[in-house]
């Protein structure tokens, strides 16, 4: 595939190309993407600002029939692009189509009431002092920088309250999931002017390093790993412009010692940690079980992981795919090696699909760690993949001590059978998001802030509070005070 640009299909201005390899069989080339240089990044972004002028005059009514009409459009997308999107970074099916219905699902927060939308963005006040407004006005060029595991739903987050608010995009995907993004491109810029959603692909080091360095670029809002993230933010800082930052989480879920352990609860607490092989940002890292429970629990979530088959995602019998890419593999599984050669137990559970192929591909079965230390980097880290260390605990003020012991703070669960004592729990807990009962994928409410503190960044996607951050305030004042 090409590169999005002004509205039309470009190659690379140097011609050169990255092959996109299957992760289920690594002898197979998926297709291919144009390695972009910084000249493409310019000749983006010039674009991009040249439309957003036109695009911000829109009223907020035209852009959001566009913003809808781009939303159904993806929704109807052929279903070639999920599989393409399985075949580049593995996960199965069912979650490809997901990804792909996700942002028209995201964005029917804003465009279902357009009138609670126009007051987030203009706020009137008339008294007899007279006449104040503060107007959101748009940042200008957004740079979207998006991760491989949910890239779609990931540049959705992105794209819808970005253009609601009148900005225009330059969107540089990762090289493992880039087929998929630009399938989704097709079917979102067909609906909007040319030139006001652009994407160029290539590697991080070189078009999301001149994209982020980029002067007429005014705010990048990025997802994906701490280190990348930090060079962005530097970038960023040296031009005095903005940021959204996501940056992964090493999310804990606490079962308390009044839980009840039935089929229903650990059906969700093995959903929420191997969904995208455990390659989510928000997916359950680590899980504290109260002393009285953690061998039941333990055991039971041993009986479900056994009815997990692993394989290609393409195939409908498997229910977990590989790991995306072998840096990803060889970085989850060498977590794995250290924590058992520090004496961590590690059991492997279900089953390979097909066992002949399984050396050809980056597959890993699911698996549960248990008497682990804290310090191991499979639970003071983000693993990335589909390992669950189980750690136990005696009280409620021990569970809170462990959960915080950790860099990150994106998003965390609290399982009880009693509210009070989960929101009041709650309010201890260093996260962006606490779940009650809750955790993963059906927790989401689109209409609600997401977003985490400590290194898992700042700013906030979703809600009324992610529309804002694409925005800066304008006063316009003709109000008698004093005098």
């Amino acid at each position: 595939m090409q590169m999005y640009v002004d509205g039309r299909w470009h190659e690379g201005s140097d011609g050169g190309r990255i092959s996109v390899i299957n992760p289920a069989r690594t002898s197979e080339i998926v297709g291919s993407i144009p390695d972009g240089t910084a000249i493409d990044v310019d000749v983006a972004v010039s674009v991009a600002k040249r439309a957003q002028l036109e695009w911000a005059r829109l009223s907020l009514a035209e852009r959001a029939a566009m913003v809808a009409e781009a939303g159904a459009r993806l929704a109807a997308i052929d279903p070639s692009a999920p599989e393409a999107l399985t075949r580049e970074m593995g996960k199965i099916l069912a979650e490809s189509v997901m990804d792909f219905q996700s942002p028209p699902w995201a964005w029917s927060h804003y465009l279902n009431d357009l009138d609670a939308l126009d007051r987030v963005l203009t706020d009137r006040r008339f008294d007899d002092t007279g006449r104040l407004e503060v107007r959101r006005r748009p940042v200008g060029v957004v740079g979207a920088i998006v991760p491989w595991n949910w890239p779609i739903a990931l540049l959705g987050v992105k794209l819808g309250p970005a253009l609601l608010a009148g900005n225009t995009i330059v969107a540089v995907p990762s090289p493992f999931a880039s087929l998929g993004v630009l399938k989704a491109i097709e079917a979102i810029g067909a609906a909007l002017p040319a030139g006001v959603v652009n994407v160029v692909t290539g590697t991080g080091e070189r078009v999301g390093a001149a994209l982020s360095a980029h002067p007429d670029v005014d705010m990048i809002a990025f997802t994906g790993g701490l280190e990348a993230g930090r060079a962005v933010a530097q970038a960023l800082g040296s031009r005095l412009r903005r940021g959204v930052f996501e940056l992964g989480g090493n999310d804990p879920a606490v079962l308390l010692d009044d839980v009840t352990v039935d089929d229903d609860l650990i059906r969700k607490l093995v959903a929420a940690f191997t969904v995208t092989s455990g390659q989510v940002c928000f997916a359950v890292k680590r899980l504290y079980v109260h002393d009285s429970l953690l061998e039941e629990v333990t055991a039971k979530l041993g009986d479900a992981l056994q009815d997990v088959v692993v394989g290609d995602g393409l195939d409908p019998e498997v229910t977990m795919g590989p790991l995306a890419n072998e840096r990803q593999f060889k970085r989850f599984t060498a977590m794995l090696a250290e924590a058992e050669a520090s004496g961590a137990k590690v059991r492997s559970f279900g089953r390979a699909r097909d066992q002949g192929s399984w050396s050809g591909g980056y597959f890993h079965l699911p698996s549960l760690v248990t008497q682990v230390r804290a310090e191991e980097r499979i639970v003071a880290d983000e693993q990335f993949g589909p390992a669950l260390p189980i750690v136990g605990f005696r009280s409620d003020s021990e569970a809170i001590s462990l959960v915080n012991a950790t860099p990150y703070g994106l998003t965390s669960s609290i399982w009880t059978t009693d509210p009070s004592r989960a929101w009041e729990m709650a309010g201890h807990i260093d996260a962006g998001v606490t779940f009650i009962n809750k955790h993963g994928m059906a927790a989401f409410d689109p209409g609600a802030p997401f977003g985490g503190v400590k290194d898992s960044g700042y700013g906030r996607e979703m809600g009324a509070e992610g529309l804002l951050e694409y925005t800066w305030t304008h006063q316009i004042n003709d109000r008698q005070i004093l005098g």
